[in-house]
């Protein structure tokens, strides 16, 4: 069975957390989803408006993106999908000015790539201005975003056999690159990027290899206008993964699912699983599914051409915003919260 827990996430995540920081944790979180939906919606306005030559954006992705960001450990990696944005909002490193300047690739502005690469595509870097190596185990980590689908799998291998290595090491000299080894590389990927054969590739070599890699599947049911019916074999990765699972030694893949507008099981997810790929060493993903894409894929087209109308009427009742209010309301967490209504 593919599943968290039998037991209650939600429970499991506000009991490691007092009442007071908890509440306050939640509501910076949604604040955080409300400003990343706002950059999307402004985003897309100022490419159709001709102001930008092209947009794409995480909308309807922002709260698994919080979720994960709060497992995300100074020394750990990431390398990633163009969607990303709130979870670099909620790590504090891209501002909104950083995510504009890049969006009208301004040259002296864009601190990830100088306006060369296009937006949602992020990178920190490795060296001071001296040209001298930072301390990476102090710093949230981000591997240059690829554009090509899928071909951040394999840079995302790299960084986690790098920690692997470095877990046999001890040796003064490494101390800047990492914590002995306790580095985990989280992989953000689409549903429809799964279908390439270098994401095959990469679970495969990950499982054998038993690195401290973490894929997260941002599963909206579509590839562009493709729904994942037609594109995934039993129209689920997880499903169709289920030769990786884990056996009785050891060997193989961690599999979870969550649903993409459920906050506490998101969180207690990517909480719990990211401690045992950190401290085991077994590779993990966890399929983030039921999300949606309110602005369509990108500023070339337009959703409502593929999607009947009762999809996206569900799309509409299933945002993880409106379902994270919703139960932020339901548990009497709100404090003047700012509606996304």
């Amino acid at each position: 069975m593919i599943s968290t827990d039998t037991l209650s996430l939600e429970v499991t995540y506000r009991e490691s957390h007092d009442e007071g920081s908890f509440r306050s944790d939640v509501l910076h979180d949604f604040w955080v989803c409300l400003i990343s939906r706002q950059a999307s919606i402004l985003g897309r306005k100022e490419v159709l408006n001709g102001r930008a030559k092209f947009g794409i954006f995480g909308d309807g992705k922002e709260v698994p993106q919080v979720a994960m960001a709060r497992a995300f450990k100074k020394g750990d990696w990431r390398s990633g999908y163009y969607r990303d944005q709130t979870f670099m909002f909620a790590r504090g490193i891209c501002t909104l000015e950083d995510f504009f300047s890049q969006l009208f690739a301004d040259t002296d502005r864009d601190p990830f790539s100088g306006g060369r690469q296009m937006n949602n595509h992020y990178a920190t870097p490795l060296v001071d201005k001296d040209g001298e190596w930072l301390d990476q185990t102090k710093m949230y980590n981000v591997s240059s975003d690829i554009s090509c689908t899928a071909g951040q799998m394999a840079r995302a291998l790299g960084l986690a056999s790098a920690s692997k290595l470095y877990r046999k090491i001890d040796m003064p000299s490494h101390k800047t690159f990492s914590n002995q080894g306790n580095e985990v590389s989280f992989v953000t990927i689409g549903d429809s990027s799964t279908s390439e054969g270098i994401f095959w590739e990469t679970m495969n070599a990950a499982g054998v290899m038993r690195v401290p890699l973490l894929v997260a599947v941002w599963d909206d049911g579509y590839g562009i206008s493709v729904p994942v019916e037609m594109q995934t074999v039993k129209g689920s990765i997880s499903k169709a993964l289920e030769g990786f699972l884990p056996d009785g030694n050891g060997n193989g893949i961690m599999i979870y699912t969550v649903k993409g507008w459920d906050y506490p099981e998101l969180c207690a997810a990517f909480e719990k699983v990211s401690l045992k790929v950190r401290e085991k060493h077994i590779p993990a993903l966890i399929h983030v599914q039921e999300l949606t894409q309110p602005q369509g894929h990108s500023t070339s087209g337009s959703h409502e051409r593929y999607k009947t109308p009762s999809r996206l009427q569900w799309e509409k009742e299933h945002d993880c915003l409106v379902k994270m209010e919703e139960w932020i309301i339901r548990m009497k967490l709100q404090n003047k919260m700012i509606s996304m209504h």
